[in-house]
């Protein structure tokens, strides 16, 4: 076990599998102790479960204000000041371009991109001094070959709020960085890694596409979090991690 988030509170939206779980279980092991958050109760308390008795988890639909909020107040409940906070809920979720209602848009954009905003700024008071904020975002915006667009959009909306909160006085005074991870093909749930046909498609896919050949496992995705995390990151602020194996890079 390392020591990296020793004696640190680490809250983890999206917490109860893919590169969430995988972070959680990072965070824990580097000795912080883990709040994982999600909407699927059964989900979150066997996903806490496996992470071990460093993490406890707590029930939110953060596609909503209420969630976020209500997710903040059940922090506070439990006398949390968190050090490091994860804002990594979102979905794949987009429907076909031309076949995109107006419920559906919205869909996607609360799901990735509201989620993220009010997330944060739900739990900034909470915030220790000098706390790390990490987002999760996609590399598909660089390119418009990549992903879907309104999925992307959304992504690209929380790249401009890492940017953007990480560029306000509230956040300066109290030395609190932001920063985002940008990631491209990862194998998780989200993808379909737990489908045997949609995984082989997804390999197949980042063989093909990927420069590094193959898609990331979630541990790879979590250990860019640990280190934005963690003190040897404490000069960035306002950042993006490409975490694509060179997907939108090269």
């Amino acid at each position: 076990m390392g020591t990296t988030l020793e004696s640190r509170t680490a809250v983890v939206t999206g917490g109860s599998s893919g590169i969430g779980l995988a972070t959680a279980r990072l965070f824990a092991d580097e000795g912080a102790r883990v709040v994982i958050t999600g909407r699927n109760e059964a989900r979150l308390r066997a996903a806490a479960e496996s992470i071990g008795p460093r993490a406890s988890w707590i029930a939110a639909d953060l596609a909503r204000e209420a969630g976020a909020r209500s997710l903040a107040a059940q922090l506070a409940g439990l006398g949390l000041r968190v050090d490091v906070l994860f804002a990594n809920a979102g979905a794949a979720n987009a429907p076909e371009l031309f076949e995109t209602t107006e419920d559906g848009f919205d869909a996607v954009i609360d799901a990735n991109l509201k989620s993220a905003f009010f997330t944060v700024t739900a739990c900034f008071d909470l915030l220790a001094d000098g706390a790390s904020v990490i987002l999760t975002s996609s590399v598909g915006f660089h390119r418009g070959t990549l992903g879907d667009p309104l999925y992307t959009a959304a992504k690209a909306g929380v790249r401009a709020l890492g940017r953007g909160f990480a560029g306000q006085r509230a956040f300066l005074d109290r030395h609190i960085r932001v920063n985002t991870l940008g990631f491209g093909a990862v194998a998780t749930p989200l993808t379909g890694a737990d489908n045997p046909d949609v995984a082989r498609a997804m390999r197949d896919w980042a063989t093909a596409n990927v420069p590094v050949k193959r898609p990331a496992d979630p541990l790879e995705a979590a250990g860019p979090a640990l280190f934005l995390a963690g003190a040897a990151s404490s000069y960035l602020t306002g950042a993006e991690l490409a975490v694509d194996g060179g997907l939108a890079q090269l």
